[in-house]
């Protein structure tokens, strides 16, 4: 049985791992970028959010027997497993326990942690015990919270940035610049937070909660804390942040959905935190579309772990959260609107799908049948790379009964008068 609270727990998770390739070969190559494909393994396990769902290599079922924290770790584990895997383009046993060491030096180089040992251990510790005590010392959180509603939620969301510079590591970046560009972002994180809360002018105690946690996972000076504070009191904001560094496209991601998930805390987006959220888009220098497909990949994520999300208690909730999806999903596929009815045409099984969608429900084969289709359609839409997400087939209903309403034409084209002089779709 694994424990990650107890020494050994790492070589004990290396016994266990199998069928890793499994998920790797989930997202197919030519479709997905590196970076993409690393937010697309990462995305659907929660680290970026802080809520623990899903490991990466392990079975799910482990997760009964762990608490967050032991999940945190290791999730933490396997993402710097994946980062290295998706940068070294080798994953065995061999390769992973030469890995430990990368780790270990990753941490101490940047001084983002340092191995500590027991007051009675007094021996070297070996590179294993090394990095047990890095993890478990960077998932560890000793602040106490007031709000136990999100704090059951959020858990050192932060750590997901390590992975992110784990990976500028791996580039040969140099530790001194990860050092400062780590503080630099987890002050943006805070300050987008605080943004993001205030936009409608009422602070909301999932608001403060998320707030709250942030800043308990950030090791921030007390200069640094009284200028985040600014920005909470509103005295700051969107304008008066520095955003003009190099970034990469995670970490514009990273940024884009922590905003989102603040703003989206209440399950209701108001017109000001609209404008905001284009606003932020523009000052990343991402693309709005950015903003819906980050979206709908945090409502697939709550839809995938509904029952376990503290915050999506009762139906209004859930009827929220798909109103929301629709309207996102208008707007993606409105964008591509010509495009979209031109693939359309050529693909008569999923038009048939569509057609069907459009009167009754579909089957759980007709279902796997569209999605298969989508993906092929994400080749020319890369919007439509959402449903390459697991948890992305459950927005499936959804795009099937707003593609008639965008594209009718593409259903006019392929259908025919009979005798009676109405329609039919061949």
């Amino acid at each position: 049985m694994l424990n990650p609270s107890k020494s050994g727990w790492i070589r004990k998770y290396f016994s266990l791992i199998k069928d890793y390739r499994e998920i790797l070969n989930t997202f197919p190559g030519t479709l997905l970028s590196t970076e993409e494909l690393f937010y697309a393994v990462l995305q659907p396990t929660g680290i970026m959010y802080g809520y623990p769902t899903s490991f990466l290599f392990l079975d799910n079922n482990l997760m009964a027997s762990l608490s967050r924290q032991e999940t945190f770790k290791v999730l933490l584990l396997e993402g710097l497993i994946l980062t290295d895997h998706l940068k070294k383009g080798t994953f065995d046993l061999e390769s992973l326990e030469a890995s430990v060491e990368e780790f270990v030096r990753f941490y101490e180089e940047t001084e983002i942690e340092k191995a500590k040992k027991g007051w009675l251990n007094f021996k070297d510790l070996t590179v294993y015990e090394k990095l047990e005590s890095i993890i478990n010392q960077r998932v560890d959180i000793k602040t106490s919270f007031t709000h136990k509603l999100w704090t059951t939620y959020l858990y050192n969301s932060l750590i997901f940035h390590d992975l992110v510079l784990y990976n500028e590591y791996h580039e040969g970046v140099d530790p001194q610049f990860i050092m400062d560009r780590r503080n630099r972002v987890q002050l943006d994180v805070i300050k987008l937070i605080a943004v993001a809360a205030n936009v409608d002018g009422v602070l909301t105690e999932e608001e403060e909660a998320i707030f709250e946690v942030f800043m308990a996972s950030a090791d921030l000076e007390r200069d640094e804390r009284d200028e985040v504070q600014l920005f909470w009191n509103a005295k700051k904001g969107l304008s008066d942040m520095d955003l003009n560094y190099e970034r990469t496209w995670v970490l514009n991601r990273y940024l884009l959905e922590i905003a989102i998930l603040t703003v989206w805390s209440d399950r209701v987006v108001v017109d000001s935190e609209r404008a905001f959220l284009i606003d932020l888009t523009e000052k990343l220098g991402v693309e709005p579309e950015e903003m819906d497909t980050s979206f709908s990949a945090i409502q697939a994520f709550v839809v995938t772990n509904y029952e376990a999300i503290p915050f999506l208690k009762g139906k209004n909730d859930a009827i929220l959260l798909m109103d929301g999806a629709t309207e996102r999903w208008k707007s993606i596929l409105g964008r591509n609107k010509d495009k979209l009815a031109a693939e359309l045409k050529e693909s008569k099984e999923l038009m048939a799908l569509i057609a069907k969608s459009t009167t009754s429900e579909l089957s759980k084969e007709e279902k796997e049948q569209a999605k298969t289709q989508l993906k092929d359609l994400a080749r020319t839409i890369p919007s439509l790379t959402i449903f390459l997400l697991p948890g992305g087939s459950l927005l499936l209903p959804i795009i099937l009964k707003i593609i008639p309403d965008l594209v009718p034409i593409a259903f006019r084209s392929n259908q025919i008068e009979d005798d009676s002089g109405t329609d039919e779709t061949l």
